[in-house]
């Protein structure tokens, strides 16, 4: 059954008014007709079972069924991840909200490629922003991922919560695995994972995120593209560190 994310103010009990975009999508693309019933989620995180009784581009209505129990948490995971080129940075962004990434902060660093433009810059949040609400949908979770501005990796280490585990990967021969050191972290610690681009990053950049208590760690002994690394790390954190 399908998860829609609804703004604020779109649930005023018994019911859930949804207009704008959502609502053309519902009537329009999907073609959902009165009697069908959806799960809606709003701002807080609250998750409803609402039964369709008015379907219209311009406004949808659906009559609540019950309020449904929150999901369990994930742990709180923000992958900084340095801008790829074309359509991977859109794929990335999408496999890492159905994979339960808490907050994306697109990096630009000394060997990345593609550098955001200014006067581009509100238009391709905007879509990376959409690309990250589709992902959260389709995956059933409570909301989408916060999507900060690009900025340096030094900024995103200044300005990272101190109490994060500040995880950096690298596919070094000899560093240690990030599956030993996440069994290593306590068990609700933030976790800031930091990817570098296709052609990693540079030794400055290295010195700087060790001064800033980064740790590197590896995947194991084969060498992943940059997204491939970011997906393979958040699936194991998740994996072996959903809280119970």
């Amino acid at each position: 059954m399908p998860l829609f994310f609804v703004d604020d103010g779109a649930v005023t009990p018994p019911r859930i008014t949804i207009r704008g975009q959502l609502a053309r999508h519902l009537a329009r693309s999907l073609r959902m007709r009165p009697g069908e019933r959806c799960h809606f989620a709003d701002a807080g995180e609250r998750r409803y079972l609402g039964e369709l009784t008015t379907v219209t581009p311009t406004a949808v209505v659906a009559t609540i069924v019950r309020e449904e129990p929150p999901l369990p948490p994930l742990r709180p995971v923000t992958l900084a991840q340095a801008i790829l080129k074309g359509y991977r940075m859109d794929w990335l962004l999408q496999k890492a909200a159905e994979l339960g990434a808490a907050e994306i902060i697109p990096l630009t660093t000394s060997r990345t490629i593609v550098r955001p433009r200014r006067e581009r810059l509100p238009a391709q949040q905007r879509r990376w922003t959409t690309i990250l609400r589709e992902a959260a949908q389709q995956a059933g979770r409570g909301r989408p991922p916060e999507l900060s501005p690009p900025c340096t990796l030094r900024h995103c280490l200044t300005t990272a919560p101190p109490a994060s585990a500040r995880l950096l990967l690298w596919d070094s021969e000899g560093r240690a695995l990030l599956s030993q050191r996440l069994l290593q972290l306590q068990e609700k610690q933030p976790i800031l994972l930091l990817v570098g681009p296709e052609g990693g990053f540079s030794p400055d950049e290295l010195a700087d995120a060790s001064a800033h208590g980064a740790e590197r760690l590896s995947l194991g002994p084969l060498t992943l593209r940059a997204e491939t690394a970011a997906l393979a790390a958040l699936a194991l954190i998740h994996g072996m560190m959903t809280p119970r």
